[in-house]
């Protein structure tokens, strides 16, 4: 197994990903919705492990270029559109979600090859907390926001937020080994900041403004060392020496 075979991994698992929630579409908003989040959810937590295989930076690169070419491919070529894109463009809505949302995770990973938590938090959230959101407010629109959050609900931002903060603090105590009180403040900070960043964000920005303030809240929460640093290293290692030996 060479580099180029771990760099088409990212592409291929979305490829595959998209194919099969893009079968038997529904006219239902709310199912379109939520294979749009299944989507969301699954690409989010598979990329917590990109960087055990996606060690350099030209393969991150590399990977991000492949990724975008094949999402902006879905959008131009009406027959991948209906094999692959409805998952995504079902929902007659004006947005560029799915590439801010792969811009996140390689920005994220070259700014963070060192420091796994500030990886893994502000991809959690935007995987499991902006998809919660989204499928608590349109199961239970309640509280419609108006002005510069119009279009989302108090019940999802509710949502968002408890889902944000649960990720955090236990990411926050089980890897960083904070006090409580100080696991406490800084998930608080981040559920609060991103949370509003999400509220007041439109065509599918969110997807790039809440891990890159999630990402600036943890570079200012005094974090200190912690085991899971070595631990991913490690990982690497090993998986390194197995794809040798392959």
């Amino acid at each position: 197994m060479t580099s180029f075979v771990l760099i088409a991994i990212p592409p291929v698992l979305l490829l595959s990903a998209m194919g099969i929630l893009s079968r038997n579409g529904n006219s239902r908003i709310i199912v379109q919705e939520l294979k749009r989040k299944a989507l969301h959810i699954s690409v989010g937590l598979t990329a917590l492990s990109f960087p055990l295989f996606l060690t350099a930076p030209w393969m991150i690169i590399t990977a991000l270029g492949l990724v975008v070419a094949w999402l902006v491919a879905v959008r131009q070529i009406p027959a991948l559109r209906q094999h692959f894109g409805t998952v995504l463009h079902d929902i007659r809505r004006e947005s560029l979600g799915e590439i801010y949302f792969a811009f996140s995770i390689a920005g994220l990973m070259l700014l963070t090859q060192h420091e796994p938590i500030l990886f893994v938090i502000p991809i959690l959230i935007l995987a499991l907390a902006d998809a919660f959101a989204a499928i608590v407010g349109k199961i239970f629109p309640i509280g419609p926001l108006a002005g510069i959050a119009r279009g989302k609900t108090a019940a999802g931002c509710t949502a968002f937020f408890l889902v944000a903060f649960i990720v955090s603090f236990w990411s926050l105590v089980a890897f960083a080994d904070l006090q409580t009180a100080h696991a406490l403040m800084v998930a608080t900070g981040l559920a609060v900041t991103t949370c509003v960043a999400e509220a007041i964000s439109r065509r599918g920005i969110d997807n790039l403004v809440v891990p890159a303030m999630a990402y600036l809240i943890l570079l200012c929460s005094n974090i200190p060392d912690y085991a899971g640093k070595t631990t991913i290293a490690q990982l690497q290692l090993e998986l390194n020496a197995l794809v040798a030996g392959l």
